[in-house]
């Protein structure tokens, strides 16, 4: 799962990460709606089609009529049951099911009015008909199935027009087709389009949630959130991870002397920095006010320390350093993200330590920047 695509393309997560993750969103809304749509449609038209069968089978003494009339009876079961499920322990699985169920209803909603059209061969006005097919337009979130059992119910009533003839002129009667698919299509896009805002606020309240707004790299929120997906994944072996934990120097002298938009500015050209550093799938994230960790995907003990020299290094270009920790996972023990995080904390803090104490540490700083270094990342920031 990555955190938004512009912060996947510049070092926020792997855009393939991202696209899955939206797809996956999308996947989501679909059947939300799906599902939040059949459970009422279920309840009211198994009631619709109770009283459907009642009247057909006590008024209409059309001939033909009593087959229309079973199916509307046991549509009404069929409905209810389904409604039953729906709110019931079955619920769950069948919203998870919830295109394959709504294309089942809109063929045996359609069914109806299409067994009364066969058996009484009256193929005009068949107002049922009109209604489900703007009733599928609107139900199914689908465009290919809703558009696949729309034209089949097209196909069939003017197989039985052909079959059966009309008492109206041709033209009339193509003109109520044209209006009921017309309307069917019109509710389908905006539907289509409600869905589509939905995804697009989504998508945007994930952004805001996962994404530091100073740097435009993820925050802590985000940066865990791609660590779970990559360990929690039902993968045969976990990747091997390494967490770079960065902890920039002088940042609180800096706002002291110089004001916080130097501060901030100092921020900037770390993130800037760490993101041409590493590659696009991994995940740079700043997890405190001054404090940066990146997931590296496929990372070993050898390349952290070649990781650290080289963040060190392009830190230096700027003018900045940093106390930098490196923590990766072990081979063949499971990933715990929180513990390899922990690890690559304390070895940030060792090396703090290090450089206070008046040490060096291969790939590491010996010593802080004076406060009044001249500031290089402002003229990059």
């Amino acid at each position: 799962m990555a955190i938004s695509t512009r912060a996947s393309k510049r070092g926020g997560g792997g855009g393939w990460r991202a696209e899955r993750a939206r797809r996956s969103r999308l996947r989501a809304d679909r059947t939300l709606v799906i599902a939040d749509t059949m459970s009422p449609f279920c309840g009211v038209g198994s009631i619709m089609f109770a009283l459907v069968a009642i009247a057909q089978f006590s008024f209409d003494r059309t001939p033909g009529s009593w087959a229309s009339s079973t199916v509307a009876a046991l549509s009404s079961v069929a409905l209810a049951i389904g409604w039953v499920l729906l709110r019931g322990p079955a619920g769950p699985v069948l919203r998870r099911h919830s295109l394959g169920l709504g294309v089942c209803v809109a063929a045996m909603v359609g069914l109806n009015p299409l067994v009364y059209i066969i058996g009484t061969t009256i193929t005009y006005p068949a107002i049922g008909m009109l209604l489900v097919i703007v009733g599928v337009g609107a139900l199914l979130h689908d465009r290919f199935w809703a558009a696949t059992v729309i034209i089949a119910l097209n196909v069939a009533w003017i197989a039985c027009a052909f079959a059966f003839g009309i008492p109206v002129p041709p033209a009339i009667f193509a003109s109520q087709l044209v209006k009921a698919n017309a309307l069917a299509v019109v509710l389908n896009v905006a539907r289509a389009r409600t869905m589509q805002r939905m995804e697009q606020a989504r998508e945007e309240v994930h952004r805001l949630a996962t994404t530091d707004e100073l740097t435009g790299v993820a925050n802590q929120r985000g940066f865990l959130e791609v660590g779970r997906s990559l360990t929690g994944a039902t993968n045969a072996k976990d990747p091997d991870l390494t967490i770079v934990y960065v902890d920039v120097d002088g940042l609180k002298l800096v706002n002291d002397l110089h004001g916080h938009s130097a501060g901030d500015a100092l921020i900037q050209s770390v993130a800037k920095v760490l993101r041409r550093t590493f590659r696009p799938q991994d995940t740079v994230a700043r997890v405190g006010g001054d404090e940066f960790a990146v997931l590296v995907v496929g990372g070993t003990p050898v390349l952290a320390q070649d990781l650290i020299t080289r963040v060190n290094e392009r830190l230096r270009e700027v003018g900045i350093s940093a106390s930098i920790g490196v923590a990766s996972s072990q081979v063949g023990v499971r990933v715990d993200l929180g513990e390899l995080l922990e690890r690559a904390d304390k070895a940030m803090y060792a090396a703090k330590s290090a450089r206070k104490n008046g040490g060096t540490r291969p790939g590491r700083s010996d010593r802080a920047p004076r406060p009044d270094a001249p500031f290089r990342w402002l003229d990059r920031a």
